[in-house]
């Protein structure tokens, strides 16, 4: 077994769930959803960054026209804006790091390891529609006993990873 994918998207509910699609099935992990706030706060961050390596940057460039017997400040400061920049680089490599889910061999160890996930297993489902409306895939899955799963995102990696699923799952 092997791991396909893994894509954001939200249920019927409007609650959003991280979905881990494997060839014996799928997990669902419910994830935090950045708000218009967050977003806000993390546009400020990286300005922030910006303007601490462009404002170093020229500092230097200032300084060494402005003083030129004092050859060592331009160089310092240029140090000091490689160094923002690169501080920057590594906080946001972490973030995205930290983003990442956990790569499992197949559905059945994800929720083993993880028990707050829930499981779908491949022998569950009946059928997989993957459709488009307007700027969102939407995938619709019968399974055997319960409703019927939605699934809405408007990345199309949603659709890509369950369309070899598409009329029914594969292995049937």
């Amino acid at each position: 077994m092997s791991r396909r994918g893994w894509v954001s998207a939200r249920d019927a509910a409007d609650q959003w769930w991280l979905l881990s699609v494997y060839d014996d099935g799928w997990c669902a992990a419910p994830v935090a959803v950045p708000t218009a706030a967050d977003t806000r706060r993390r546009v400020r961050e990286l300005l922030g960054w910006m303007a601490a390596v462009v404002g170093l940057f020229a500092a230097a460039v200032a300084v060494g026209f402005v003083l030129p017997s004092v050859t060592w400040l331009p160089w310092v400061l240029l140090a000091a804006s490689v160094g923002a920049l690169a501080a920057g680089l590594v906080r946001a490599a972490r973030r995205r790091a930290r983003q990442q889910p956990p790569v499992h061999d197949s559905a059945a160890a994800h929720q083993a390891a993880e028990p707050a996930v829930t499981r779908v297993a491949l022998g569950s489902v009946r059928t997989v529609t993957v459709q488009r409306e307007q700027h969102e895939d939407v995938v619709t899955v019968a399974v055997r006993k319960g409703r019927p799963l939605v699934y809405r995102s408007p990345d199309r990696t949603l659709g890509r990873l369950f369309t070899d699923w598409s009329p029914a799952p594969p292995g049937r």
